[in-house]
């Protein structure tokens, strides 16, 4: 039996993080004197771009956005849709448990890595919220042009850790079918069913409510 502790890769969003406020959404509106329903599907298309790192700061959407409506906007207007969108950011906050959890399994000697599917507006985040000293790898869509479930993301993640993928252990919320990209590799995979997420339903080798438990579960106690 190997008895090195367990690679852990963790998500990011409905994971570690709660997802920001949508309020930038109405303010957005206001600014340019469109519905909020206009303003997501003006954003819609972009999506897969913010999310591959084809567009990298807010004022890049928020040009892209302009365009999708037909509109035109001053310099100080442009700045305010772009602070409008920034503040999306700013609104994302770590669950309680999050932080306690990632100390606990670092103590334990698990080498941990992040597998997140998002735009690079949120690298500020990480370090507001004291998450990336945390970790030994980061595998971001937006910097490996890979998203999940695509089993490229996770490689990405365990050679940055320098481990082979079925000795690992993946963590997440169950969004973009992240766990059958992980189980393709022959993870272990865990489900977290945050109080707070949208019903769905995930196929995973474990589930829990609080990352305070992964410690106690099997897999990584045999590890």
């Amino acid at each position: 039996m190997n008895d090195l502790p367990v690679p852990i890769l963790l998500d990011l969003y409905g994971t570690l993080v709660r997802p920001g406020s949508g309020a930038w959404v109405g303010r957005f509106a206001e600014l340019l004197g469109v519905t909020p329903g206009e303003v997501w599907d003006a954003g819609k298309p972009f999506f897969q771009a913010r999310m591959l790192g084809h567009m990298r700061t807010p004022e890049e959407t928020v040009d892209a956005m302009l365009a999708q409506l037909g509109r035109a906007a001053d310099a100080d207007t442009r700045r305010a849709l772009a602070e409008a969108r920034w503040s999306f950011f700013h609104t994302i906050t770590l669950y309680d448990d999050s932080l306690p959890a990632l100390d606990e399994l670092r103590a334990r000697g698990h080498p941990l890595a992040m597998v997140s599917n998002c735009s690079a507006e949120v690298w500020p985040v990480f370090d507001r919220l004291a998450l990336r000293a945390r970790f030994d790898a980061l595998a971001l869509s937006c910097d490996v042009g890979v998203a999940k479930p695509d089993p490229a993301i996770y490689l990405h993640a365990v050679e940055g850790l320098r481990v082979a993928p079925e000795t690992c252990v993946f963590v997440g919320d169950g969004e973009n079918d992240e766990h059958l990209g992980a189980k393709a590799l022959g993870m272990t995979t865990v489900w977290i069913r945050r109080p707070d997420a949208r019903p769905r339903e995930v196929r995973a080798d474990y589930t829990i409510a609080s990352l305070l438990d992964l410690p106690a579960l099997p897999v990584l106690r045999a590890g």
